[in-house]
């Protein structure tokens, strides 16, 4: 039989290539459509360490040396290199997504293990083709830990199939290398470590081991492997608080939050290779194929220490912060069970019990567990599909649980058809196999590209709602140097503050005058060092990014709706600042049963001269249809002074007012008087908005407002 020439093989790689590109494509038109980092705060720390490490070649947040994190930063850190922020930034993201893809190469070499060059050719596309691809274009680690396990999972496989101590060698360094991609993928060496165990008990010498046991033995053995596990319990509880915490008493949320991760992960795969996959796992007709039984050990192993971390991270969270699906712990399953699937159909005769058992459990999980229609749920875009249901053909709750249970029960036959595959013609298998791969990967696609459209939404309206154009700091400043000044930063304002964060490398810190900063990464709180206004830990820089509760002595350079930019007088010193107040105005209670709130202002520049305070107090937004008893306002106004907390206030006052304020009401007063001035307002009588009928759960006090206006005569 003659070898095919150069050109025959090139002319068959023609096609693999342009669906590759194709694919590429795709993914990197997604990337393009993401205009702003929307994971906040993970992609903006990505950012600060990788940048750190362009500059400087150690990871450094806000300026601040921190340990070792990932090789991810290490990655992306070049792209940074490149002096126009929007240009570093398209590059981080085609880069991660390039990288991503690159999972698709050790899918291809596991297969090969296990079957012929075109049904592994299919499970290298499927493996990038599922919901995993959705965090192709984030600034994130997945996009680097994707193909690591990918490659960790092929070496493994080739050391326990029998590859000898250089494969040995590999598939422990590279499991070893994975933990310093993500910490998540130390699982890669438990299940390297299980899987070894069980091929060695039933291997050879652990059958020549159990040849003449009796059921004695295996009881005692039972029992010592009973043993064995609490063991490994009191041994994770004591090294690990997430583990401790959820499984003394919450091991029912445990199993329900991760068997509802598996079910995104099921219809981000599209059911059938979930259920082939897992039907793959015993192949009695391959039982004594290595390469098999390596696949079949690391794969089960996987899937248990996979599902046991995402159950207990996802249990945690739920009695810690919040309640979210994580999928995303999972998708490092997608390429095994693509090799799993085209091993499955390329076998002769599956186990029928097995497959049934497998259909059995996807079934479970699918029409059990349910599904989330957030757009996009980014902790699960396996949902994309039911979520592209609703919105493009406009499918309500019922519809889409009919349409899952046609699905489950058409992937279910599609998968029972190695056993009645001798009754078609050759032709008819082929096409029935053709139809299910174009099926499932277009599925696949379809949900992907759903939770990629909702991600792209969300970062262009972050996009629109910046000051344009989002880098106009850096470009105002030259690179000089800036603070980042504020007051009030509810979380409504956090994301603001991190979007310029990270569009303006010159903002060298991120501070606030009432410890409201976002800290990712190190934050100060400047305090007052006198009555005129002067703060302390200057940082040295010319510039500081002001927001409207802020207002330093300097000259305006550039502003934006919010936000000014100042090139500040040194030392640098507050014109005027507000504290207490929220930055819609109010003075209020946050939580708790507070029955008094209190706020300050003053005025500190000397330069100003003699001239006029005015301050408002009104509830004239707080109209409930059932009136509250109101609240008792007092005023007083005088030379600034400073409090224990370095604030200003007000100890020996020159006008006092002491008022009641009802609801829908308003009062103003006017003082002559000569800055450096303060006015402290205290209320009592606080009403919870949501007990009056008013959609805000705060305890609502007075809106306030102050401006001091200069005596020109």
């Amino acid at each position: 039989m003659n070898e095919r020439s150069f050109l025959d093989r090139f002319l068959v790689a023609v096609p693999v290539a342009i669906a590759a590109l194709a694919l590429l494509a795709l993914y990197f038109w997604e990337a393009s459509g993401r205009k702003a980092p929307t994971i906040f705060s993970d992609e903006l720390e990505w950012a600060q360490i990788s940048r750190a490490i362009a500059a400087t070649g150690h990871a450094a947040r806000r300026g601040q040396p921190i340990s070792f994190k990932s090789l991810y930063a290490f990655m992306i850190a070049p792209v940074w290199w490149i002096h126009s922020t929007q240009t570093a930034y398209a590059l981080a993201k085609y880069l991660g997504t390039f990288v991503m893809c690159l999972a698709a190469i050790p899918t291809y070499l596991t297969a090969r293990l296990l079957a012929g060059p075109r049904a592994s050719l299919l499970a290298a596309f499927g493996a990038i083709c599922t919901s995993a691809l959705f965090y192709a274009g984030y600034l994130l680690p997945e996009t680097l830990a994707y193909p690591t396990f990918a490659l960790c999972a092929y070496a493994s496989i080739k050391a326990l199939a029998g590859g000898g101590r250089r494969w040995i060698a590999a598939a422990v360094v590279l499991g070893l290398v994975a933990t310093q991609v993500r910490s998540e993928l130390s699982i890669v060496l438990a299940s390297l470590a299980l899987a070894a165990v069980v091929l060695w008990v039933v291997g050879p010498r652990g059958s020549k081991l159990r040849a003449g046991w009796s059921r004695w033995d295996y009881a005692g053995a039972a029992i010592l492997l009973v043993g064995a596990l609490v063991v490994l319990n009191q041994l994770a509880s004591a090294h690990s608080t997430q583990w401790n915490d959820v499984t003394h008493g919450w091991v029912h949320r445990m199993w329900t939050l991760g068997l509802t991760s598996f079910s995104a992960l099921a219809l981000g795969l599209g059911l059938l290779p979930l259920i082939a996959g897992l039907a793959s796992l015993w192949l009695p007709e391959r039982r004594h194929d290595p390469a098999w039984r390596a696949f079949a050990a690391f794969t089960a192993s996987s899937i248990l220490f996979f599902g046991l971390y995402t159950a207990t991270k996802t249990a945690y969270l739920s009695i810690t912060v919040f309640t979210r699906i994580e999928e995303r712990n999972l998708i490092y399953l997608g390429p095994l069970l693509m090799v799993g699937t085209v091993t499955y159909f390329t076998s002769r005769r599956p186990w029928l019990p097995g497959t049934l058992a497998a259909a059995a459990i996807v079934w479970w999980l699918v029409l059990h567990y349910g599904y989330q229609l957030a757009y996009p749920y980014f902790d699960s875009p396996g949902y994309g599909i039911a979520v592209l249901a609703n919105r493009a053909w406009h499918w309500d709750q019922p519809t889409i649980r009919i349409a899952l249970v046609v699905a489950c029960s058409v992937a279910t036959l599609l998968a029972l058809l190695p056993f009645y595959a001798r009754r078609l013609s050759r032709r008819a298998v082929s096409v029935a196999l053709a139809v299910a791969a174009l099926a499932t990967v277009t599925w696949m696609l379809a949900g992907e590209i759903t939770s990629a459209n909702g991600a792209a939404a969300g970062a262009r309206l972050y996009y629109r709602n910046l000051g344009q154009p989002p880098w106009w700091v850096d470009e105002a400043d030259h690179g000089a140097g800036t603070t980042f000044l504020g007051q009030a930063i509810d979380a409504g304002s956090t994301l603001g503050v991190d979007l310029n964060e990270f569009w303006n490398r010159s903002l060298k810190n991120i501070w606030s005058l009432d410890g409201t900063a976002p800290a990712i990464g190190p934050t100060t709180t400047p305090d007052l060092v006198g009555p005129d206004g002067t703060l302390s830990n200057d940082p040295g820089l010319p510039y500081v990014l002001e927001t409207s509760t802020v207002d330093m002595v300097g000259k305006v350079v550039a502003a934006r709706p919010g936000l000014k930019l100042v090139r500040v007088t040194k030392p640098w010193r507050l014109r005027q600042a507000s504290y207490g107040v929220a930055s819609d105005g109010w003075v209020s209670g946050a939580n708790g049963d507070a029955t008094s709130a209190d706020a300050a202002w003053a005025y500190f520049d000397r330069a100003a001269g003699p001239g006029i305070v005015k301050v408002d107090v009104d509830r004239s937004t707080f109209c409930p249809q059932t009136r509250s008893p109101g609240a008792t306002v007092t005023v007083r106004v005088g030379p600034v002074a400073l409090s224990e907390q370095r604030a200003p206030t007000v100890t020996k006052p020159t006008h006092v007012y002491r008022f009641h304020l009802a609801d829908c009401g308003s009062r103003t007063f006017t003082v002559k008087t000569t800055p450096p001035v303060a006015v402290t307002v205290h209320v009592d009588g606080l009403a919870r908005g949501t007990d009056y009928g008013v959609p805000d759960s705060r305890l609502f006090g007075a809106r306030v407002g102050f401006s001091f206006v200069p005596d020109r005569r």
